[in-house]
């Protein structure tokens, strides 16, 4: 670029001044922001920004780009910006698009920069942007450029299958098979991010064991572990080269696989990164102390020597290493984005100033920060308060046991929740609430404390879902359908609401199942006495089988009746009809399954009973989202069991978007879910030694006892690790404290990152922050409070309020609860404490006086006017239309059709739903799609033989016209891109759900398809549908909306209406937000 570019129309603070003419709300930037605005002297060179937590770094990425476009730089859409969830980059570039709108809008028409003739924007996340390259690219590898990469649940069944057909000899182990694929997904993931091969990783564990081998002495633990840990990673590579070589001939990619490719294609390939700096003169990267290593390799590969990057994160934040993250990325910055010669700014930013925290939460974040800081050497200026920030509430304390801390959560929350004020939006008082959590065994005594003091709660992520009472009842019965031995689940379901058997009928049950049990092993021997008298035939004849009690309720008819009461036995005999119903369906998809279950466990209305109408379906809801992405995945009720065993084990979480934060209930989530998100009151339990900071012995982050890990010396960000070496030693014993040396310095490494886990969950924190531990948790010895609850502690009792804390107990006390006697009535009643009110309502209705309705009415009118009056008031409310009714969560695109078209009608019909028949044009239009699926050989649920099924279609003569016109039109001549395609797209918070007819590929991108059947033309409210249509395709290929046309084609007419000026994003944002 020539320094003619360099001139500047606009200064940061005139574009602000412009845009606050139009938002009078709007701020100037301030003396922290104003230099990362412009990059000061050169817009145009590499910098890193240290934003610290809270500090407005989407605002101030966001006035980046509206300066750079504002003075005519560039255009939107050629500034790159890169975040890590696609709820970050809605946000990014929606703020972007706002702030460029505002800033157009204050200008004389006269003046509009040229480079404002679009403001479509270039903001994606790092996956989609690699996903991106790579399709663009792919025949360079040979790759096929439309595969969609593989989500977690389908990768670990993949792995999963291999290891369970496994038959090479040279790996043999007595770990689990589930441990064994976790070591499997763990040592490939490594080795893809690293780029690593097994020969580099066999030939540095075998130099370790050569090593080894030289020691004399006798041998100990820790020789002998580290010994077997080497050589299991060393054969289990054969096992990685397999896993990696089938995911490539079937054309299955992960998406770790899709960003070392694209880091491969812009490392081999020098015209890919002139392309991309030609595309895009200006980047941004968004939480980039977040970025892996082979997101690292990719970018500097693109966008170094000397490109404008802008990296913008925090250090103090980095708390995915687990996931390939290093904690060194941001001060390795410079080394991969240099300067280019003769540069002169400056390279490092900081922007300190949070505009989140009040002054107590902040003070305790950077006593966290500091810790991190020293140790790391990082140059990470504290966080600063903003000017009007508040006092803040910081409150700890040290409680007996985790029912306790629960209950003293709720206590705290109790008061702000019921604030009469809370829900007002004129309000400046705490409307938010979460609990954030290290591990997930906390979540169930928190939930229920908060239940019993009637605040609401929500938990989110699958693995916290399934310790939930009506998600477990769930998942016990489909354990139960898919294995006979599953005891436990059965126990839960027997003693359970819905059958709710007493003592005595368990027992029964047991004694049945036992007797039949002996009988079959009986039978068994019998069989083997015919097998060794050569008689095999005999007992292949017979159907004899090992039973458990559940296979026992096949043949409960047969048991002595006099063991079991008589409901007991009625139950028992209707469960088991049931049963049989439920297991003839365990073949069905697992989403239709789960359905059945809930319809036979009453679950819908239980949770409704118990948590109202808006709230009670949340978790069953987000539970099925669950099954139906992993029936999506095409796996088996036994692979989904085993799935959620993982997913509840993973205490960081399974990778997710940032939640969306819902001030309707106090959500619990795990802090590494939390990241990105913030509220008003924030609870974080649990800040126990081994707990929180957690040192997780089990899966040690050590190469040389984890086989899931690979030699630091290997890895990208090896500098930054922990060195091992035998420090001269020449026996077992000088061996082992070697290794204990390094145990110790890399527990000391996570523990960093611990620390950092601590910061970021402070810092979500507004005005409210309750810290906690316990004494007596899941162990049966006491816990001490850690180091990070000594430090809330020190900074608690300066500016804070510590709670008085519970006697300590002394080293040597046991855990109380294992001597405490539970007692509580049995069978249990379902109603538990709605049982007196249940009562009273029973009592009313039977009391009620009876009225034959053949007699006269009375001949008092006065309260028949009354009621009149009523009606009519009511019906004048309808006619002028129904208030303040909330647009719900998810809506389909006919939905939003319908709230363009009349939003008070939409609003009447969210208020009183009624019931639609589905009438004869509505089965024939169901027909004909069904018929272009079948048509293009998409993936359908019937054959054209299943057509007739639609009934009363039997004979549809029109149906048969409708085909032979779509045939006859051009349409049917050209071959669509895709057909029926599925999509959900959030606009303005709102999950939108659809599905698009077909696509076709046209010279300028693609044009999306709706087939009408009916004749009519539709009205200017249709187009609401293609607008959405539009923008979720071009999301779902990560293009720009300009690229895509829309259309409805009317069959009956071979009409087809290509509308003009469709609503953009920011027009259906704001169709959502102006209701």
């Amino acid at each position: 670029m020539s320094d003619k570019k360099f001139v500047e129309t606009y200064t940061p603070d005139q574009v602000a001044e412009m845009i606050k003419f139009i938002d009078p709300d709007f701020y100037k930037p301030s003396d922290e922001q104003r230099p990362i605005i412009s990059i000061e002297t050169n817009p145009f060179e590499p910098a890193v920004v240290i934003a610290g937590a809270g500090s407005g770094k989407t605002e101030t990425m966001a006035a980046r780009v509206v300066y750079l476009v504002a003075n005519e730089f560039m255009r939107p859409d050629q500034i790159l910006g890169l975040t890590f969830t696609r709820k970050a980059a809605g946000e990014l570039n929606t703020r972007i698009r706002k702030r460029l709108r505002q800033f157009q809008q204050a200008q004389d028409l006269r003046k509009i920069p040229r480079t404002f003739s679009s403001i479509e924007t270039a903001v994606t996340t790092y996956h989609s942007y690699a996903g991106r390259l790579l399709s663009e690219h792919a025949i360079r590898y040979g790759i096929d450029a439309d595969v969609q990469p593989m989500g977690e649940a389908a990768l670990w069944m993949s792995a999963n299958k291999l290891v369970r057909e496994w038959d090479n000899g040279s790996f043999a182990t007595e770990d689990a098979v589930s441990t064994v694929v976790k070591d499997l997904l763990g040592l490939t993931s490594i080795a893809l991010e690293h780029r690593v091969t097994s020969d580099q990783i066999r030939s540095a564990d075998e130099k370790v064991l050569e090593e080894l081998s030289q020691m004399t002495g006798a041998t100990n633990e820790e020789t002998r572990k580290v010994a077997k840990v080497l050589n299991q990673r060393i054969a289990m590579l054969p096992m990685m080269e397999a896993f990696l070589e089938l995911r490539r001939q079937s054309g299955e990619l992960s998406f770790d696989d899709q960003i070392s490719l694209a880091a491969d294609i812009a490392v081999n390939f020098a015209d890919v990164g002139i392309l991309e700096r030609a595309k895009y003169p200006v980047v941004l990267l968004d939480e980039y102390q977040d970025t892996s290593q082979s997101q690292v390799r990719m970018l500097s590969a693109l966008f170094g020597g000397g490109h404008p990057v802008t990296a913008v994160g925090d250090p103090c934040q980095s708390i995915y290493t687990w996931r390939g993250a290093s904690s060194g990325t941001i001060s390795a910055f410079n080394k991969n984005f240099p300067k280019a010669p003769g540069a002169t700014g400056k390279s490092v930013y900081p922007l300190p100033t949070t505009y989140r925290n009040d002054a107590a939460i902040l003070a305790l974040a950077n006593e966290i920060s500091a810790s991190v800081r020293e140790l790391e050497k990082l140059d990470v200026a504290p966080l600063k308060a903003r000017d009007d920030a508040g006092a803040g509430d910081l409150t700890c304390g040290v409680f007996e046991n985790m029912q306790a801390e629960a209950q003293a959560i709720a206590e705290y929350f109790a008061p702000l929740w019921s604030n009469p004020e809370r829900l007002k939006k004129e309000n400046e008082v705490p409307k938010t609430f979460a609990v954030l959590v290290r591990k997930r065994s906390q979540i169930a005594p928190i939930q229920e404390a908060l239940a019993s003091a009637g605040i609401p709660s929500e938990v989110l992520g699958l693995g916290g879902l399934v310790h939930l009472p009506e998600i477990a009842d769930l998942v016990a019965m489909l354990r139960i359908i898919n294995d006979p031995n599953s005891g436990a689940s059965l126990i839960r379901h027997l003693t359970g609401a819905r059958i709710n058997l007493g003592a005595r009928d368990i027992a029964a049950l047991g004694q049945f199942a036992r007797k039949r049990s002996e009988s079959l092993r009986s039978d068994s021997r019998s069989i083997v006495k015919n097998i060794v008298a050569g008689n095999p035939d005999s007992a292949e004849a017979d159907d004899q089988f090992m039973g458990s009690a559940i296979d026992a309720l096949d043949e409960i008819e047969k048991c002595d009746k006099t063991k079991f009461s008589e409901v007991g036995y009625q139950r028992l005999i209707e469960f088991a009809s049931d049963l049989r119903r439920l297991r003839s369906r365990a073949s069905a998809p697992i989403t239709d399954l789960v359905i059945e279950i809930e319809r036979y466990l009453n679950l819908e209305a239980e949770v409704m009973l118990r948590d109202g109408g808006t709230r009670g379906r949340r978790h069953l809801d987000r539970f099925m989202d669950e099954v139906a992405k992993f029936a999506r995945s095409g796996g088996s009720l036994s692979a989904f069991l085993q799935w959620l065993d993982v997913a509840s084990e993973e205490e960081g979480g399974l990778k997710a978007g940032a939640p969306d934060v819902d001030e309707s209930v106090v959500q619990i989530l795990t802090i590494h879910m939390a990241k990105g998100a913030e509220w008003d009151v924030v609870a974080v339990p649990g800040l126990a030694q081994g707990t929180f900071p957690g040192a997780n012995k089990s899966d040690p982050d050590n190469w040389i006892t984890n086989e899931r890990h690979i030699p630091f010396a290997l890895r990208g960000d090896g500098d930054l690790l922990p060195v091992f070496h035998w420090n001269s030693a020449t026996t077992n014993a000088q061996a082992k404290a070697a290794i204990e040396a390094f145990a110790g310095t890399c527990v000391e490494y996570k523990e960093r990152e611990e620390i950092r886990l601590g910061y970021v969950a402070m810092t979500r924190a507004r005005t409210h922050l309750f810290c906690s531990t316990s004494y007596w948790r899941d162990g049966v010895k006491p816990v001490a409070p850690s180091l990070l609850f000594e430090k809330v502690l020190h900074v608690a009792s300066k500016v804070g309020t510590v709670l008085e804390s519970a006697q300590a107990p002394a080293d040597t006390d046991r855990n109380p609860a294992e001597s405490l006697e539970i007692t509580a009535p049995w069978p249990i009643d379902p109603l538990g404490s709605r049982r007196a009110e249940f009562n009273r309502t029973v009592a009313l209705v039977e009391g009620a006086t009876t009225v034959d309705l053949s007699t006269e009415l009375p001949g008092d009118t006065g309260q028949w006017a009354i009621d009149a009056r009523a009606i009519i008031a009511e019906f004048e409310e309808y006619k002028v239309g129904a208030r303040d009714v909330a647009l719900p969560a998810r809506l389909s695109t006919s939905t939003l059709i319908a709230l363009h078209e009349d939003p008070t009608e939409l609003a009447r019909n969210i208020r009183r739903p009624m019931p639609r028949a589905m009438d004869e044009y509505s089965h024939r239009g169901t027909a004909f799609h069904l018929w272009i699926e079948n048509h293009f050989n998409a993936k359908t649920l019937f054959d054209d033989e299943d057509f007739d099924l639609l009934s009363p279609l039997e004979e549809d003569q029109k149906l048969e016209d409708l085909k032979a016109k779509w045939l006859a039109s051009d349409w049917a001549k050209l071959q669509p891109y895709a057909v029926e395609v599925p999509f959900e797209t959030v606009i303005a918070g709102v999950l939108v759900r659809g599905r698009i007819d077909a696509v076709y590929k046209t010279d300028s991108g693609f044009e999306v398809i709706d087939w009408k059947t009916g004749s009519k033309m539709l009205g200017e409210s249709s187009a609401v549908q293609l607008a959405v249509y539009r923008l979720a395709w071009a999301k779902l290929q990560s293009i720009s909306v300009a690229e895509v046309s829309a259309a409805f084609h009317y069959v009956p007419t071979n009409k087809t209406d290509r509308r003009a000026n469709l609503l953009s994003e920011d027009q259906l944002i704001d169709l959502l937000l102006l209701q």
